[in-house]
């Protein structure tokens, strides 16, 4: 079948939005258009009950598929409110924050208390796995990682 040209709200609407890392981020509810321009600047993803919406702009979209909406890059907010274990389970907190260069995480913010308290800057180098929680790879250590304020 040949790519269509042109396509509807009715083809984007309602589709998954799948990160590169293959995982469902949610269901595109809103399609924005430049009033100006007249051109599709960006989606908005349905992430569930208990996450907030997620705009996502047309440049980190890589395809409209046919059954579902394929991005570029993973969104940073996806990773905002985790947990943070060690190798052997133990939890050091949760990611606050997103320290992102060229549209690639660069670091993780986390902090074992969500408005207080001592922050520990982890680079996306140190992560062995990113699944439900943010797994360290093995030999990580915390000392000498606290972000000063």
């Amino acid at each position: 079948m040949a790519k269509k040209e042109i396509i509807t709200s009715d083809d984007i609407l309602g589709k998954e939005a799948i990160d590169p890392d293959g995982s469902v981020l949610g269901v595109v509810t809103k399609v924005h258009i430049d009033n100006h321009d007249r051109k599709v600047v960006g989606i908005t993803i349905d992430m569930g009950f208990t996450k907030p919406d997620l705009y996502v702009g047309i440049n980190n979209i890589r395809n409209f598929g046919e059954d579902a909406i394929l991005l570029k890059t993973v969104p940073a907010p996806k990773f905002k409110g985790i947990n943070v274990l060690t190798p052997e389970g133990k939890k050091i907190g949760k990611v606050v924050d997103i320290v992102m260069k060229n549209s690639h995480v660069e670091e993780f913010v986390v902090s074992k208390y969500r408005f207080i308290g001592k922050k520990i800057g982890i680079k996306y180098s140190d992560i062995k796995e990113i699944g439900d929680s943010i797994i360290l790879k093995e030999g990580y250590k915390t000392k000498d990682k606290v972000k000063k304020e």
